[in-house]
């Protein structure tokens, strides 16, 4: 099973990291036009348009991550009407918010602008630039994070990336065109960044929008309950945002304070490098979050356990990665983005400080996320609460009034602010936990399914593994007092289901494992879960024949219609469902 779980979690992962860095990129764009083209003046407008770009970021991790969670979980339970509505629900209330702060942003920007620190002056007149046009842009700001990560649920990791990529590229070449041949300055980068979004909400729609999808819109699909369910578990992930805008105030006025308008220049260029290699960390949590999901709703605390266990272990390789190359390579980091001679020292050693919280704000990100994805909200919440506003306000603050650090008690206070989450984390935890939960991860110590009335077995797609599979499976329900009319027909359904799939739907690409699950229920019926990670098929929607179409050559499939018709003839109910790329047919009699 650790192969399945490695397998899927790389197929998640790869397509998901290369979509973060190219958001993150994306992000970056603006700075490193800006830096390359327009010079530091227009560096100081950025960095006070990140509170713009944060609401953007809580706004999609409620309705896109949040919603991501709940979905995963009924898609794990099977409640598809639910998944719908969730779906539509957190879509219409997306764009809803997008609209509103589209219209609010312009009636009140002088004032938004005051209260993000715009001085009278150039520095306002570069802010009116750039914030204008991405408050004008804000539905499609929201919706296409929101969108992307709907498409990672629905299993298209690839095609999200490639929306992604197709959207960064854009930005990029719009950026570079409408100032060099407009000459639109900040505004034109802003534009460009506007239309970049638009081009993904329009390539992602394309794919999710079909009918043949996981989920779909419904009409009067909108729920208020339906919010509270996403809201429950994005908003940890989006109060750390909230807690960004407050702290990137703080920031912004502690280093006007400190180092005056360089020393914010200098911040700007230290947090879009911090959220692009924190991109890296999003690759993780974003490829585990549909697994985690599917299999807590699904309660399969194994699977759990080998999925943190390999995508923990890829967070640790990356954060030694980038405090190695945060160190040595500084310097050439700066020079990328522009930063020019005078200001160079000040960010080099920015950077470097921020080298030495890599490990830890990558194990406390994915340690976020996963609570958030398993049920331990308020454990991601103390996370947020503690790493993003009352630690980091509290440690910069006394670091700036009582240190000789000047503008470097930012940095060390956010480097200090990881450790200090951290002692409160564990102390949280040591409380929290129960008897029969894991340390640390919370988790119970046993499957919620292993209760002694359950087979489960992981096979290879050989036929010669069928008949003993059969012999066990009857053994295993005799010995719970099932007829033997009703162990026949769980046999007869388990090896026309897996001859099936070994016939028609795997490529031979590499070795193909089959989970067989039977579960003896409270009521006496007997439940046959087959879950494989063979061409997506559906069972329950193939074309209903006669049996002597069948026997006759008359009707032909280039599946196993006779085996398919069987099952469906005996059982009481049968279902199917597509999760994180797996086929799942569950059979009850």
């Amino acid at each position: 099973m650790e192969k399945i779980i490695r397998r899927t979690f790389f197929k998640f992962f790869g397509p998901t990291l290369i979509a973060s860095l190219a958001l993150a990129i994306v992000s970056m764009t603006d700075l490193i036009v800006a830096g390359q083209l327009l010079g530091s003046s227009a560096f100081t407008a950025i960095s006070l348009a990140l509170p713009v770009t944060i609401f953007v970021q809580i706004i999609a991790m409620i309705f896109g991550s949040g919603a991501g969670i709940v979905l995963s979980n009924y898609l794990g339970q099977g409640q598809r009407d639910r998944c719908n509505q969730v779906f539509t629900t957190a879509l219409l209330s997306a764009l809803a918010i997008g609209v509103a702060a589209a219209v609010g942003g312009q009636l009140f920007l002088d004032q938004l602008l005051l209260l993000l620190g715009a001085q009278p002056g150039e520095s306002m007149h570069y802010a009116r630039q750039y914030i204008g046009v991405l408050l004008l842009g804000m539905p499609f700001l929201i919706l296409a994070p929101v969108q992307f990560t709907f498409l990672r649920n629905d299993s298209h990791p690839r095609y999200t990336m490639f929306c992604v990529l197709a959207s960064g590229i854009w930005n990029l070449i719009a950026n570079i065109l409408l100032v060099l041949l407009f000459d639109l300055g900040l505004a034109g980068i802003a534009i460009g960044t506007v239309t970049s979004q638009i081009l993904a909400c329009v390539l992602s729609g394309l794919k999710l929008y079909q009918k043949n999808g996981s989920f779909h819109l419904i009409k009067a699909g909108w729920s208020f309950s339906a919010v509270q369910e996403m809201v429950k578990p994005g908003l940890p992930a989006a109060m750390i945002f909230f807690f960004q805008v407050v702290l990137t105030l703080v920031i912004n006025h502690t280093l006007a304070m400190t180092g005056g308008d360089r020393a914010v220049a200098v911040y700007a260029v230290v947090k879009y490098l911090i959220t692009f290699f924190y991109a890296l960390y999003d690759g993780v949590t974003g490829s585990i979050q549909p697994m985690l999901g599917i299999y807590q709703g699904e309660g399969e605390i194994d699977n759990l356990r080998r999925t943190v266990s390999v995508s923990f272990k890829m967070t640790l390789l990356i954060a030694v990665g980038l405090t190695f190359v945060m160190e040595v390579g500084a310097p050439v980091i700066s020079l990328i983005f522009g930063v020019e001679s005078d200001m160079l020292d000040i960010t080099v050693t920015a950077i470097r400080i921020q080298a030495l919280f890599c490990i830890t704000a990558g194990i406390l990100a994915f340690l976020g996320a996963f609570y958030r994805c398993t049920g331990h909200s308020g454990v991601s919440m103390i996370i947020a609460v503690c790493n993003n506003l009352i630690f980091p306000v509290s440690i910069i603050l006394l670091l700036a009034n009582f240190t000789s650090l000047g503008s470097n008690s930012v940095y060390w206070g956010l480097v200090l602010t990881d450790y200090a989450t951290f002692l409160v984390l564990f102390g949280v935890v040591w409380i929290l936990r129960k008897p029969q939960e894991s340390r640390l991860l919370l988790l119970p110590v046993k499957d919620t399914q292993s209760n002694g009335q359950t087979y489960q077995v992981l096979i290879q797609d050989k036929y010669e593994n069928i008949p003993q599979i059969s012999t066990e499976i009857d053994r295993f329900c005799e010995d719970r007092g099932v007829s033997f009319k009703k162990r026949y027909y769980i046999s007869l359904c388990m090896e026309e289901l897996v001859v099936n799939v070994i016939q028609m739907g795997f490529h031979k690409e590499h070795d193909n494992y089959i989970d067989i699950r039977v579960s003896v229920l409270e009521n006496g019926q007997v439940a046959l879960r087959i879950r494989d990670d063979a061409v997506e098929f559906d069972p329950t929607q193939s074309q209903e024949v006669s049996p002597g179409e069948l026997l006759d050559g008359s009707h032909q499939e280039e599946h196993n219609e006779l085996g398919l018709l069987l099952v469906k003839k005996v059982a009481s109910s049968y279902s199917y469902k597509r999760t994180v790329g797996f086929n799942n047919f569950m059979v009850v009699l």
